[in-house]
């Protein structure tokens, strides 16, 4: 099947550092992600004109985001309509969805089939990428709550993007669209991506996590307001932390009080034994990087260590 639109540059053609406008978008999964870059990508000058949603909300709430969209009954409907297709499906169906769109994206010009998943390189689109589609991860190191707002968010964001190796086309057509909506391109290989998507849980998914936490024993300890009084001080820990690292760590740890660190995790432990777990790893963590990072003597970071050991504990150390 031919596409009659001007649709991206053709494979091996020069893509040009002039901003893209008139694209015309597909959004396969609207969820928070989604919906979030669609609306960017109509601010930016584009049009979305299809949608595939499994769910009648989903339908829903995507006709009322995007009125001039075609609801589409099936995923392939939705990206023969478009010059882009964007996945927003979880993680364990993007290849999947990719089969489902195949006969969709087997076309001329090639389209451009991106997921939002952080986890994945390209390798789940290969079903698109098998029949000529162009593929790429683009992910928002951002927090999306399905607010009007949420597209306002992705405005100086940064965004981890993997594409074929070598292909330059493809990597310069991702980088204008997302620095046509505002956001700033970081280039993650096939191969890094696990570890970069882990780094995004351990300082966003596990924060909000262990902030709830805090909050809860906060409460329990008779504090009115634990969030008024954790702002303040969260605040001025994630600044300094992302300005200075590990020169920034503060509290007993830091310190090397060993017996306050011991006294906590046994509190914690008659409390609650999950969150004692919790402790006594992040307690272990940095006293292993304080220690590498020469901040910390090795006989208290040892201590330290064994003050949050369970009998079964195995040694261990930097």
């Amino acid at each position: 099947m031919e596409s009659m639109r001007p649709g991206l540059p053709v494979t091996g053609q020069p893509v040009t550092g002039q901003p893209i406008t008139g694209l015309s978008i597909a959004i396969v999964g609207p969820g928070r992600a989604g919906a979030a870059v669609g609306r960017a990508l109509v601010t930016a000058g584009h049009q979305v004109r299809a949608i595939h949603s499994r769910t009648q909300a989903g339908r829903e709430r995507a006709a009322a985001l995007f009125p001039a969209a075609e609801i589409c009954v099936t995923p392939a409907q939705a990206a023969a309509l478009a010059d882009v297709v964007l996945l927003g499906v979880p993680d364990d169906s993007i290849e999947q969805t990719a089969a489902r769109i195949a006969p969709g994206v087997a076309r001329t010009p090639a389209v451009l089939v991106a997921h939002l998943s952080g986890r994945h390189g390209i390798a789940p689109l290969a079903p698109a990428a098998e029949v000529g589609a162009r593929p790429a991860a683009i992910h928002p190191i951002m927090t999306l709550t399905g607010a009007a707002t949420d597209p306002d968010r992705l405005v100086g964001a940064t965004f981890g993007v993997t594409t074929a190796p070598g292909d330059e086309d493809t990597a310069g057509l991702v980088r204008r669209l997302v620095e046509g909506i505002g956001g700033r391109v970081a280039v993650i290989p096939e191969e890094r991506r696990a570890s970069y998507h882990a780094a995004l849980v351990l300082g966003g998914n596990f924060l909000a996590t262990l902030v709830t936490a805090a909050g809860q024993l906060l409460a329990a300890a008779g504090v009115p307001d634990p969030a008024q009084a954790l702002g303040p001080l969260l605040r001025m820990s994630l600044d300094n932390a992302l300005a200075h690292g590990e020169d920034a760590m503060t509290g007993p740890v830091r310190r090397g009080d060993v017996g306050t660190v011991t006294a906590q995790w046994s509190e914690l432990t008659r409390r609650d034994p999950h969150l004692a777990d919790a402790y006594g790893a992040l307690a272990v963590l940095t006293a292993d990087r304080l220690e590498r990072s020469g901040l910390l003597p090795a006989r208290t970071a040892a201590a330290l260590r064994a003050g949050v050991a369970r009998p079964d504990d195995s040694p261990h150390g930097p």
